[in-house]
């Protein structure tokens, strides 16, 4: 009896005990702000941790709200759990990267409010950057900027230097670029480490270099570089010492003015600011003789200092010379770094073809540019150049009205078909034979065109039904079409490219220029162009621009095979 008493009171003690504390009120939490640096300049991020005694979620902070009038960059969190003399403890700390507003004077962060608990009213002081040497260097981390020059003229390339301190070991972080409104920003080069004392401060210096080329003209102001990472920091030595002994930093460097100015009223031309351009001009084999129909070639070269590649200009410098044949081939850009300038160069080769034979004179080639050292206007120009072309070792046999024309050379075309030689022949000894004979075969051999010529309208594919016409680089044909190009063989080359543009291509081959439509090579077009005034104008023409015809069918192949290859395939827009 006395034991069921005794359990009984127990219970009850224990219902009490419970009753009580469910009566207590909860523990309220401990939320704790502060920031990484107070002041702070104008724009520049700081970081806010915001630390719970407690296990919380992120989605209670709700910092966007509470925090809506500053510019938050990012948040994080972290969780803690320590177990002392049996008693466990949860922490939970929010680091958010926050950017200093531009209102110079104290700004106010508000209590930030977790779970019903408010955390502490931070004054933050924001101070001008060019009055805040002395308070920077106090930090563990700032970034200093130098360009070259105030004053740039447009598309002209400057430097921008940007120098990180840090006052302790770096265990990670990211620099970005600076930013400028209408310009083109690239980094230049390997970054540069080195150390530097400042007010008997050692500082770990990491600097970096970018290129910035602006596109408009006007006052700008350059966005300095911003530094988030992580650093270093004292710990006391123990087991445990590795862990947790880094902590967040954050720097941002001020932003600088400068002016660029537009290009010269006065200007005509291809814009090229730089500090120094040369324009050179080499000749290949410049001792040996030069016929006409032979290739010239020559290369350019144009190399600037301070500029891309892709601004030189480019080279159009015969375009108005009646006397020669021009095939430039694709030009060549490169850049390389010396003494820490950028140097660009652009070089293309051309074949010059003379097409008379006599003292031939290239005139010289000249670029314009503008110097940016001296804000003047120079030309960059080659020398003239002056060849003897010599008259072509194999010319062709010339045709004058006086002389009798053999009939077999004479081949008359039909819709594009070039009959056969016998038929002219035929002709002239029909005189021999009766006339009933001579009507017979007559008719015959009418009908025996009208035939022809239906079968082969039917089996001919017209280019415009031709899914994709393949382009060979061999055959028959193009033999027969260097054969007759490299003997200059106008009449034979003539022949040679429709039977190729019938066969391979599927043209109707009409006429040769139906193979300049084909292409859309402009050294090709004019290479036809020129093979038929030399067979058909009513001057006759020595042809002797067979291997510049070969070229310019060599060129056209392959960028049609190019452009073949890298042509998109267009899906359907509505899919079966």
């Amino acid at each position: 009896m006395v034991m069921k008493l005794i359990k009984l009171m127990g219970i009850m003690f224990l219902i009490l005990v419970s009753m009580v504390s469910t009566a207590q009120p909860e523990r309220p939490i401990e939320i704790i702000a502060s920031v990484d640096k107070n002041p702070v300049i104008q724009g520049e991020p700081f970081i806010l941790t915001i630390t719970v005694d407690d296990d919380v979620s992120e989605a209670t902070l709700n910092i966007y709200e509470q925090l809506s009038g500053f510019h938050i960059i990012s948040t994080g969190s972290s969780k803690r759990t320590s177990v002392i003399n049996g008693v466990t403890t949860r922490t939970t700390s929010f680091v958010i990267h926050v950017q200093a507003p531009e209102t110079l004077g104290p700004v106010v962060i508000p209590p930030i409010a977790i779970n019903g608990s408010v955390s502490n009213e931070i004054e933050l002081k924001v101070i001008d950057a060019k009055a805040a040497d002395e308070a920077i260097e106090q930090r563990p981390a700032f970034i200093r900027t130098a360009i070259e020059t105030n004053q740039v003229y447009v598309q002209q390339q400057f430097k921008l230097v940007a120098r990180l301190y840090l006052s302790a070991n770096l265990h990670s972080g990211n620099l970005s670029a600076p930013s400028m409104a209408d310009a083109d920003v690239a980094q230049f080069g390997n970054d540069e480490e080195s150390y530097e004392i400042i007010d008997g401060k050692r500082y770990h210096v990491f600097q970096r270099t970018y290129l910035i080329t602006p596109q408009r003209s006007g006052t700008y102001s350059i966005d300095g570089p911003i530094f988030n990472g992580q650093i270093s920091r004292d710990a006391t030595r123990s087991l445990f010492s590795s862990i947790a002994t880094t902590q967040p930093v954050s720097a941002k460097a001020p932003a600088t003015q400068i002016d660029v100015l537009p290009r010269p009223g006065d200007w005509q031309g291809h814009w090229l600011p730089a500090e120094l351009v040369t324009l050179t001009v080499e000749q290949a084999n410049p001792d040996a003789a030069v016929s006409v129909g032979q290739p010239l070639t020559l290369t350019y070269r144009l190399t600037a200092i301070g500029v891309n590649p892709e601004q030189l200009p480019n080279f159009n410098f015969f375009d108005n010379i009646a006397e020669v044949s021009v095939y430039p081939e694709a030009p060549e850009l490169g850049s390389t770094v010396r003494n820490g300038r950028i140097i660009a160069q652009r070089s293309q080769t051309i074949a010059v073809i003379p097409r008379t034979a006599g003292t031939l004179t290239l005139p010289a080639a000249t670029i314009p540019w503008f110097n940016t050292r001296l804000g003047t206007t120079q030309l960059a120009q080659t020398d003239p150049i002056t060849i003897d072309v010599a008259s072509s070792t194999t010319p062709l046999p010339e045709l004058s009205v006086s002389q009798p024309v053999p009939a077999e050379t004479v081949e008359p075309i039909i819709d594009g078909v070039t009959t056969s030689s016998t038929a002219v022949l035929g002709a002239q000894v029909t005189s021999s034979m009766p006339m009933w004979l001579s009507l017979f075969f007559g008719v015959l051999w009418l009908i025996t065109l009208v035939a022809f010529v239906w079968l082969w309208r039917r089996t001919r594919r017209s280019p415009d039904t031709t899914t994709a016409a393949t382009v060979s680089p061999s055959g028959t044909s193009l033999k027969e079409i260097q054969q007759a190009a490299q003997a200059n063989d106008a009449k034979a080359c003539e022949q040679a490219l429709r039977q190729w543009g019938r066969n391979t291509l599927t043209l109707r081959m009409d006429d040769l220029l139906e193979l300049a439509e084909y292409f859309q090579y402009e050294p090709l077009t004019s290479q036809l162009e020129y093979l038929q005034e030399c067979r058909y104008s009513a001057y006759q023409h020595q042809w002797q621009e067979g291997k510049a015809l070969l070229r310019a069918l060599t060129a056209a192949l392959r960028q049609h095979q190019r452009q073949a290859s890298q042509s998109p395939v267009m899906q359907p827009l509505y899919p079966a």
